[in-house]
């Protein structure tokens, strides 16, 4: 499959695009609608649809500006109803939400634009899987966002934050701000990854049966390798019985660098 024919194929994808630089590449069928605002991608966009669709949406008069060399995992959902930008070399992981109003509806549903705030992601970010980024929401330059997490506020530049309501946790791309402040990190993960309400304390509290006997343990190990950078036993996690046993199978595949 030849590098201009994936240009061709992601071009008709993003043809309701106001513009769309140099040789981008899409794999599956995303949800694409810039027709009535302005969705501006720029040079080498990459973005996943499988297993899940995401989803691109620049509502009536809206700006969905996306910078050069940025790349979105699947099940992304970024929706524009006044401005949404998101800097050059920005890596944004699987189901990712973005959104500057607090309602999802379709483009040219005109009540979504009374609360709308700008969301603003800079240059060199590193966005984790399942973070959601809310209405107002700025992030600096080269900040990490850890999985799970919420933003709602401002994440300076350079810096790495995490939790239910993010907050800064160490400098970005350092991993023993990770294991050093895990009250902050593991429980916002552990909520995403396992679908529950909250975060769970990271005690003796027993995981419920039904999140063992489904996909969950698996999906969890998965969040554990984007958040950490480890891959622990499978079979330690699906023995996990409780949070607390989830946080010891974390403590023994530290990297022995940190």
């Amino acid at each position: 499959m030849s590098a201009r024919w994936k240009a061709s194929r992601a071009r008709r994808w993003l043809q309701g695009c106001a513009h769309v630089g140099e040789s981008p590449v899409i794999t599956g069928r995303p949800s694409v609608h810039g027709e009535e605002g302005q969705l501006r991608i720029g040079d080498r966009f990459r973005l996943a649809s499988i297993p899940v669709p995401s989803h691109l949406v620049a509502g009536p008069g809206a700006i969905l500006d996306i910078g050069d060399d940025v790349a979105i995992g699947c099940g992304a959902a970024i929706s524009a109803h006044e401005r949404v930008q998101i800097g050059s070399g920005t890596r944004i992981g699987p189901y990712v939400i973005i959104m500057d109003s607090n309602f999802h509806g379709s483009p040219g549903d005109q009540s979504l634009h009374h609360d709308c705030r700008p969301v603003r992601i800079g240059a060199g970010c590193r966005i984790g899987s399942r973070v959601t980024i809310t209405r107002g929401a700025t992030i600096g330059d080269g900040a990490e966002i850890l999985a799970g997490s919420v933003v709602s506020t401002a994440i300076p530049p350079g810096v790495c934050a995490a939790g239910a309501s993010a907050r800064i946790i160490g400098k970005a791309g350092d991993l023993q701000a990770r294991w050093e402040s895990p009250a902050a990190a593991l429980p916002a993960m552990l909520m995403a990854s396992l679908g529950l309400e909250s975060p769970p304390n990271l005690d003796a509290t027993v995981i419920p049966d039904h999140l063992r006997s489904g996909g969950g343990m698996e999906e969890l190990g998965q969040s554990l390798k984007d958040q950490f950078g480890i891959a622990p036993d499978p079979a330690a996690i699906r023995e996990a019985r409780t949070f607390a046993d989830i946080a010891a199978v974390i403590r023994e595949v530290r990297p022995r660098s940190i």
